[in-house]
């Protein structure tokens, strides 16, 4: 009888238990060498062709961190925050105009339509620390001061969970600066849909009680790897994004050209035939006069002191202040003929320019308002805040200035921040 596969009497019978735990220990290993190796694919990648992405509005710019963050880490690239203007193909437009690093730097647009002062302050709020130091360029469309609430469908859809959990798990912002943000973020539930964690921090965060600091710090180590893990999968989404278009040159690759001075008078006198070639092309209807001037003052005042716009884009200033950023703030002009046209006279319209003037002066932000040129009819490119190649003309000189830190002796600077 065969007995060689039986164990002797008494002999310990091999566990199975070592086999499967080095099998599943290789396993790990091989998968963290391969999340490690996609993880430093995907930086590559985002080093390599982050200029490439200036110019696109993809989902990983506008809702992730890591190209974002990417932007702000060279010194050769200044993120512009705006809303709808930055995306009409229009001629001089401030991502085609330094795309080539005239003068040493590029422009990263990031915004698009509805992008509110409480979108943008997610964006910043994602950018961890790396928004320390830098200086940054806020763009405001004065037409989200005239309604007195934001609306909710283009926040919802310019909305970050990923970005918002950032800033609120960041040391760095005071806790009053995170339960005031935190308290319009939960005005809008459909942001945290499907997210516990989201939802928990914010709701805990705006208590602020012993208890609530409690429960956030027992939540903190699986907040800190939900995070990483939204962390991990935006890179791979933005490596991707990045890969689907074609490589561009980075400016720095370009040589510094900080002594390089545009001529800008040549370059305005082609805006201007630029913008009136566009104006020619829109064949915009007449603004319809519904009102008398004058008639609509009061209405428009009281409308625009309730707007949700401006405490939220209080927040902004608080937070950029916090986080040592150095801002600066462009501000379109109001559409003087549509706005004439509905019996709002100038002495109203001044209503915008005086407490924009007091609330940045009140947070140290420069603030350039083109006041100016409110009744310009080719400033704009149509009825609504998108600037026609004249507007960005202004917009390229200052934020030229501004990189360069000629921003305090710029003639433009000083001409359109008079207010009066």
């Amino acid at each position: 009888m065969n007995t060689g596969s039986q164990s002797l009497p008494g002999a310990p019978r091999p566990s199975p238990v070592l086999p499967n735990l080095f099998a599943m220990a290789s396993a790990l290993a091989v998968a963290g060498v391969a999340v490690a190796g996609g993880y430093q694919w995907s930086k590559a990648k985002q080093e390599k062709l982050l200029h490439s992405a200036a110019p696109e509005f993809c989902d990983a710019k506008l809702h992730g961190v890591a190209l974002i963050r990417e932007a702000l880490s060279r010194p050769d690239t200044l993120v512009l925050f705006g809303s709808s203007e930055l995306i009409p193909d229009v001629p001089m437009k401030g991502v085609d105009f330094f795309a080539n690093a005239p003068t040493g730097f590029s422009v990263f647009p990031v915004g698009k339509a509805g992008t509110t002062a409480l979108s943008v302050l997610q964006k910043l709020g994602g950018s961890g620390e790396e928004l320390a130091g830098k200086k940054v360029v806020l763009s405001l469309s004065p037409g989200f001061f005239q309604t007195e609430a934001v609306d909710a469908k283009y926040f919802e859809g310019n909305s970050s969970k990923l970005q918002l959990k950032e800033f609120l798990w960041n040391d760095r912002y005071s806790d009053d600066l995170k339960k005031d943000v935190a308290v319009e973020m939960l005005k809008f539930p459909k942001i945290v849909d499907g997210d516990w964690i989201l939802k928990f921090t914010l709701q805990h965060v705006v208590r602020g009680d012993a208890w609530s600091r409690g429960m956030l710090y027992l939540v903190q180590p699986y907040a800190a790897l939900d995070r990483a893990v939204g962390r991990l999968q935006d890179n791979f989404e933005a490596a991707f994004a990045l890969n689907a278009e074609p490589e561009v040159s980075s400016p720095s690759h370009f040589r510094p050209k900080r002594g390089h001075v545009l001529n800008w008078d040549d370059l305005f006198r082609t805006a201007e035939q630029q913008s009136s070639s566009l104006s020619q092309k829109a064949k915009q209807s007449p603004v319809k006069v519904t009102r008398a001037k004058g008639t609509w003052d009061n209405q428009f005042v009281a409308k625009m002191r309730k707007a949700q716009e401006w405490s939220d884009f209080e927040l902004v200033l608080r937070l950029l202040k916090e986080a040592g950023a150095k801002p600066l703030v462009i501000s379109m002009p109001l559409h003087a003929d549509i706005l004439e046209a509905q019996g709002v006279s100038e002495v109203a319209r001044m209503e915008y320019g005086t407490r924009l003037q007091a609330l940045t002066k009140q947070y140290n932000a420069p603030l350039v308002y083109l006041k100016d040129h409110e009744s310009d009819p080719v400033f704009f490119v149509d009825q609504h805040d998108h600037i026609g190649s004249k507007g960005w003309w202004y917009y390229n000189r200052l934020i030229d200035d501004f990189y360069h830190d000629r921003l305090s002796t710029s003639a433009v600077a000083q001409q359109s921040r008079r207010l009066p």
